[in-house]
């Protein structure tokens, strides 16, 4: 007699959702992100594996654009709690335009070289702004020019009230970044 195990695939697996999606419901928010950044949210998916809980939350910035924070929650409320850790962040559908961190410079040879490299710049961009950070350009010396990309990794957030949107952190994690060089 022999055995056979099978695991249930990523995809396969239920996630449970909760937030604030606005006027529609998390769960078709979730999977019109899952249609339009493939990557992204499965990788954020293989970071909050079931029974914890996905959260999303729809953000309006003050020049009309709006994001998507993802969160991954504890499934167990403590003292009235419950624990988390961000994910990342995403263009709400309709804003992937107005999605990015700005890389510009006053300096016209290092505007010269970003847009010599303008593919790299927006994928740089893009990447920064899923991480909710902020962009340096770095010009060595020799005039080599590299892009930085710092932000908080390690947060812990905080929910005091069960909607799977962040009421507070409770540790503010450490600052990181990424570079990279660009051609000059």
């Amino acid at each position: 007699m022999s055995l056979t195990f099978s695991f249930p695939t990523l995809a396969e697996r239920t996630i449970k959702i909760i937030g604030n999606c606005e006027t529609e419901s998390c769960e078709t928010l979730w999977q019109t992100l899952v249609s339009n950044f493939p990557e992204k949210t499965q990788n954020y998916q293989q970071e909050c594996l079931p029974p914890e809980i996905l959260g999303l939350s729809v953000y309006s910035h003050s020049d009309q654009s709006k994001v998507v924070y993802f969160s991954c929650w504890e499934p167990t409320i403590e003292n009235g709690e419950r624990t988390g850790k961000p994910l990342g962040i995403l263009p709400f559908p309709g804003y992937e335009q107005q999605f990015g961190v700005e890389i510009s410079s006053d300096n016209p040879e290092i505007q010269a070289i970003l847009n010599r490299n303008i593919k790299t710049v927006e994928n740089m961009s893009f990447e920064c702004a899923t991480q909710g950070g902020n962009i340096n350009i770095l010009v060595s010396e020799n005039g080599s020019v590299t892009l930085q990309c710092y932000f908080q990794a390690g947060v812990s957030l905080v929910d005091v009230n069960g909607d799977g949107v962040s009421d507070g952190e409770n540790s503010r994690g450490a600052g990181v970044d990424f570079t990279e060089e660009l051609k000059n």
